[in-house]
């Protein structure tokens, strides 16, 4: 395996996550359909063709971004991270994106969240130098990692932070 490909992360076997590459076609789907259920309020119809576009571009082993992380606690999926090459529409010249943060509620509380955004920054800072997100409620967990509020913004009708990450 890849040293690229999968991580484990806390030291509690029972709750140890585990970190991979998505690398399955079953867990694109999945993957899919969370990002899909979590954001599709917040976006255009046209967005939704280009999300599908990055997951299925991040199977090939060789695509460095777009790349999506799946998290898992023994075989079940729990999250899910990525780095996409544009993630604000009205930001085109941004880029690369930490974006599709998520976490199913009935596993939050528990760090799984910021152990993935890590896993995904770490994979993009070993291929650029500089990260973006953006956020509408959660500046402070990304803040705690290290990022820093480039500016304030609006998508979607309603107010966002943009964020940089400067890798090291």
């Amino acid at each position: 395996m890849h040293a690229d490909d999968a991580m484990t992360c806390a030291a509690d076997s029972a709750t140890k996550l585990r970190i991979e590459v998505l690398r399955r076609p079953a867990d694109l789907s999945a993957i899919g359909q969370w990002i899909f259920d979590q954001w599709a309020r917040h976006e255009d119809a046209s967005v939704w063709p280009a999300n599908r576009a990055d997951l299925l571009r991040s199977l090939d082993a060789g695509v460095t971004v777009p790349k999506f992380f799946v998290g898992r606690v023994g075989k079940q999926r729990v999250g899910c991270a990525s780095i996409v090459a544009a993630d604000l529409p009205t930001r085109p010249a941004l880029g690369p994106w930490l974006a599709n943060i998520l976490v199913l509620p009935q596993w939050r509380g528990r760090g799984y969240g910021r152990q993935l955004a890590r896993a995904a920054m770490a994979h993009a800072c070993r291929h650029g130098e500089v990260l973006y997100l953006y956020t509408f409620d959660q500046v402070a967990l990304y803040q705690h990692l290290g990022w820093e509020v480039a500016e304030a913004d609006s998508y979607a009708g309603r107010p966002i932070s943009i964020m940089r990450y400067r890798c090291a």
